[in-house]
């Protein structure tokens, strides 16, 4: 199984995405559910503001009602009033003075239905828009508190996996590793000559690879096993030495 395939390379940023996702998705529930309560409460606002209107309402036109029954007691007393000062006066004073009392009659009574209609008609009228009034100022003020609803906003985006980019990764890392051994297997070379000791005791040589004239200065793999095992290993049916582990660099000549 080739287990580089299975490395994302998004992996972090995959998972810092969904812990914004998650954060995203507490904080719009939470704006959605003090949404909700708002709603309710306006809910309740309205209510409470339709009973308060009808009970403006009513109350104008019991007041309109009441003045009008005062208006018809009053306009009674003025009758009764008449008709005893005629049976007192009839037969001892003029026509003009029978007259004259009608006459302030009828003026009277013109005055009280001049104010009952006044009460059923401008005066209620008012009443009525400053109740009307109230009513919508009432309510705006509860749909102002409402606020606007919960929005999620833009989504977050996941990031694609990466599993390319990982692999070569990985591809990257073993060649590196694999790049710090060096062939150094006397088999691999020819016209070697020992040029010197190194201070940890490592032979020195300079040779070329078989079929390649480039000259290099290193070691010999059989020699280094000798000394420290660990910086040796096979690759290819060939010793390798792990030069970071000795004190002699391989180089060109």
């Amino acid at each position: 199984m080739n287990f580089a395939v299975c490395v994302d390379a998004n992996a972090g940023a995959r998972a810092a995405a969904r812990q914004r996702r998650r954060e995203k998705n507490a904080n719009f529930e939470q704006n959605r559910l003090k949404y909700f309560n708002k709603e309710t409460s306006l809910a309740r606002a309205q209510n409470r503001n339709i009973i308060g209107y009808t009970r403006d309402l009513s109350d104008a036109y019991v007041k309109a009602v009441f003045a009008q029954g005062k208006g018809r007691l009053r306009n009674q007393q003025l009758v009764a009033k008449y008709f005893q000062g005629k049976k007192i006066d009839q037969g001892g004073r003029s026509r003009s003075f029978g007259r004259k009392q009608y006459q302030n009659l009828l003026r009277k009574q013109a005055e009280i239905q001049s104010i009952d209609r006044a009460n059923f008609g401008r005066n209620l009228s008012y009443a009525q828009t400053g109740i009307q009034r109230k009513f919508q100022a009432m309510n705006a003020s509860a749909r102002q508190k409402l606020g606007i609803p919960a929005a999620y906003g833009a989504p977050v985006m996941m990031p694609p996996r990466d599993t390319l980019t990982g692999a070569l990764n990985i591809a990257s890392s073993i060649a590196s590793i694999a790049g710090a051994f060096a062939g150094s297997d006397i088999k691999l070379k020819e016209d070697v000559k020992q040029v010197g000791v190194s201070p940890q005791g490592y032979k020195i040589y300079e040779f070329n690879y078989k079929g390649n004239d480039t000259r290099y200065r290193g070691v010999m793999a059989q020699d280094v096993v000798k000394i420290n095992p660990m910086a040796v290993h096979v690759q290819d049916g060939f010793l390798a030495v792990d030069y970071s582990k000795v004190d002699v660099d391989m180089e060109v000549v």
